[in-house]
């Protein structure tokens, strides 16, 4: 995590001070303009993007307390202030996201909405006091009578808050996928994903697309997503893997995958495609991703080649050693590979740096690649430079590997803008098609 301190102006002295706890990283801080408390997030400085945050609170003497035996996954909702003591959280656990009352003075956490909402993600579009406007989200839009995706209006001041939801009715839950939440177990850890399949009245193929997402400290959630939604309804099953490292599993999980990328987060994914290809009777898998996702399947394919058919990597890190210098993120690569990394200081890399960055990343299994790839650059990305896939798809097609290059000019590191978006999930599914046989 990158420094970040918190400081206060004094306007009549012009004096400055600083209230960063030691060692600590501040982020997202929000005033409560009546008692003048000022509520932050913060967790370790250095290591991983993304970590558990903790809550501070820096009163109007200047004095900083912190929240003891509180440590959540997720971000303060934009105008959090309930009350002068209490806070609206957005918290993410396992594969959903939730809403969280906290009391900042002793502490005490509440869930906030019904339980009927427990598998659906939350998230606060506005907020004043207790009153808030949230958006609800599910891979279907509606749970057996009960709509579960929409806006809604809900007074959390209650003991039993009522939502009162607006959406578009739908009537045709035959096009609805099918999905469950699945637990994992390797090497004595627990981690988790989601099977999406395509619904009663959608075609089924039966093949199988396994999804790791990207980070690699983030998560998949039960929230809707047009990709796999698109793809349920065009008759592909989708794997989403929250593989060790992912947020969601608890603050000692995401530090378990630093120095172990490329090895633990690799026999994740492929065990759980494994468990599922087997109970499913899956016999066509293919495997996509983007960022980490993609390094993760360029590993997947090149460690374990007869098991996937076709591959789609979007703006994929293939080459840490090759990325280190020119990414706007040279300290990921450090973190990542298992090194230290002063931010004060940037170090330059040593020999021994660079070899262990090469030696976890996937070029180093490129030889044993079979599978045809689907390569997607933004040509204006500057977390993955364009050189890492381009690089790849070249020495691919130097061995006879069946490769197609797509280049978006004016996109970058999400691949996120509507045009590339819809023609990027248009050619996803013309890639599988083609080479799952379907």
């Amino acid at each position: 995590m990158r420094p970040s301190k918190l400081f206060s102006h004094h306007l009549p002295t012009s004096s400055i001070s600083e209230h960063t706890p030691e060692g600590k990283s501040i982020h997202h801080i929000s005033p409560h303009h009546e008692s003048g408390n000022v509520a932050f997030m913060f967790c370790d400085f250095g290591g991983p993007h993304r970590q558990y945050m903790e809550i501070g609170v820096l009163d109007d003497k200047g004095q900083v307390r912190t929240v003891d035996n509180f440590r959540f996954c997720g971000g303060l909702s934009p105008s959090p202030w309930i009350s002068e003591h209490e806070l609206v959280l957005i918290s993410y656990e396992r594969v959903t996201s939730d809403l969280i009352k906290l009391d900042i003075w002793n502490g005490h956490h509440t869930r906030v909405l019904p339980v009927e909402y427990k598998d659906c993600c939350v998230s606060v579009l506005d907020q004043m006091g207790s009153k808030l406007l949230i958006s609800v989200s599910g891979l279907n839009p509606r749970l057996s009578d009960r709509t579960n995706q929409g806006v809604a209006y809900v007074d959390i001041s209650t003991d039993s808050p009522v939502l009162e939801m607006w959406t578009e009715d739908d009537d045709s839950p035959e096009n609805y996928c099918q999905y469950t939440v699945e637990t994992f177990t390797r090497a004595g850890r627990e981690y988790n994903g989601v099977l999406i399949k395509p619904g009663p009245g959608s075609p089924n193929n039966n093949s199988l697309i396994v999804y790791p997402h990207g980070g690699p400290h983030s998560m998949f959630t039960t929230s809707f997503r047009a990709d796999t939604y698109v793809l349920s309804q065009l008759g592909y099953s989708n794997l989403l893997v929250n593989y060790t490292g992912s947020l969601g599993l608890g603050p000692d999980n995401v530090h378990l995958l630093p120095g172990h990328v490329g090895d633990v987060d690799v026999k994740d994914v492929h065990h759980a495609a494994q468990l599922v290809a087997k109970r499913e009777g899956f016999k066509k898998i293919g495997v996509w991703g983007g960022s980490h996702g993609g390094f993760l399947t360029a590993h997947l394919i090149g460690q374990y080649p007869d098991f996937y058919q076709a591959a789609v990597m979007r703006n994929p890190v293939v080459d840490i050693s090759a990325m280190v210098g020119v990414t706007d993120i040279p300290d990921w690569c450090y973190v990542e590979a298992g090194l230290q990394y002063n931010p004060y200081r940037p170090p330059i890399p040593t020999a021994d740096d660079l070899k262990k960055m090469l030696e976890v990343s996937p070029i180093t299994y490129l030889d044993q690649v079979t599978c045809p790839v689907l390569m997607m650059i933004g040509e204006k990305d500057l977390r993955v430079p364009p050189s890492q896939g381009l690089r790849y798809v070249r020495y691919l097609q130097s061995r006879g590997v069946p490769c197609l290059l797509k280049v978006y000019p004016e996109d970058c590191h999400p691949l996120s803008t509507v045009a590339c978006a819809a023609d990027g999930l248009v050619h996803i599914h013309l890639w599988f098609k083609k080479h799952l046989g379907v």
